[in-house]
């Protein structure tokens, strides 16, 4: 019975997790491409959830540890000519420290203050890479970074790069939902649902902010990290607030605390465009499509009206269903 309801819990998360790992025998290296950007999308993604949906907080500025984390192994290696497998531990490092500094402020305010020193925090981050050009390089950015070397072994091949992304997407899966489960999840969700009464039964606010904030970032620098080494290039104006709205938005169309959902909204929110790019009519619009296509698909599952649609749906398919009964019987 147990072992029935776990399966049923994480039985979307299986689905995806089988599709994406066959699905490199079926593509070419144009959509390969796109499903390691997807793969990607979903550790970003899940490292905001972990934030939002079980820490209650929403951040506007997510993109700046993933800059950071891309940075950081993008620098090590200009200057120090260090392969991934070396750059990874100060990578953890470095993002979970901006991930410590950042929540300082944030644990102790709500409201719109989260809004304001979200976005300043991300503004900062991108004026540092911009002008600290003897580490950085500024505007010019870093180029001609490599593909992952793991302990010698250089991924070469697109495919191998591919797998170890989604290596790193249900590792993320499995510890985000074992955080859930654990004592640490469950008063982050007492906080996130009345702080004051979380409070009032001794749970300490503080120190639970500071743990989710610090290791939601460096979830989010690992993702950054990978980035850099895909592209072989790394400049600010890729970490815009736009990164941040768009990691955002795959988080609420998944659903808030639902991991495997972020993993399907990430998917959604990089296919989708690229899927309108066919489209001679849509070439120039596409952007606007997929705009209502978000719209309408978050219309239908997390709006007042939604919900009715839904229910309105579902009433009439099970009235159908009744009714085909009763003709049966009487026959």
């Amino acid at each position: 019975m147990k072992n029935t309801a776990l399966l049923k819990k994480h039985l979307l998360f299986i689905i995806i997790a089988v599709s994406m790992l066959v699905a490199p025998l079926f593509t070419n290296a144009y959509q390969l491409r796109i499903l390691i950007s997807a793969a990607l999308a979903m550790i970003f993604a899940m490292s905001l959830n972990l934030l939002m949906g079980i820490g209650g907080t929403v951040s506007f500025g997510h993109a700046a540890f993933y800059s950071i984390g891309a940075y950081t192994t993008a620098v090590l290696w200009y200057h120090f000519k260090t392969p991934y497998s070396t750059n990874f531990i100060p990578v953890i490092l470095i993002t979970g420290l901006a991930g410590l500094l950042l929540s300082l402020p944030m644990s102790r305010i709500t409201g719109r203050y989260v809004t304001i020193i979200t976005l300043s925090f991300a503004e900062i981050v991108n004026l540092i890479i911009k002008n600290w050009d003897p580490v950085t390089l500024g505007q010019m950015g870093i180029v001609g970074i490599p593909s992952v070397n793991l302990f010698g072994h250089v991924l070469k091949d697109k495919r191998e790069f591919f797998y170890l992304t989604m290596l790193f997407v249900i590792l993320t899966y499995i510890i985000m939902n074992w955080l859930v489960d654990s004592k640490l999840g469950r008063n982050l969700r007492a906080i996130s649902n009345d702080a004051i009464a979380a409070e009032a039964m001794g749970i300490k606010i503080f120190p639970y902010k500071v743990i989710v904030f610090t290791i939601s970032a460096i979830f989010a620098g690992i993702a950054g990290s990978l980035y850099a080494h895909l592209m072989s290039y790394v400049e600010p104006a890729t970490f815009n607030a736009n990164l941040s709205f768009e990691c955002i938005s795959m988080v609420v169309i998944g659903g808030l605390g639902n991991f495997a959902g972020t993993m399907v909204g990430a998917l959604f929110l990089k296919i989708l465009p690229e899927y309108l790019r066919q489209f001679e009519f849509l070439f120039k619009y596409r952007m606007i499509a997929y705009g209502l296509v978000l719209v309408i698909v978050m219309w239908i599952n997390h709006s007042i009206p939604g919900t009715k649609l839904k229910n309105a749906i579902s009433t009439r398919i099970s009235a159908l269903f009744r009714k085909k009964s009763a003709e049966a019987e009487e026959v």
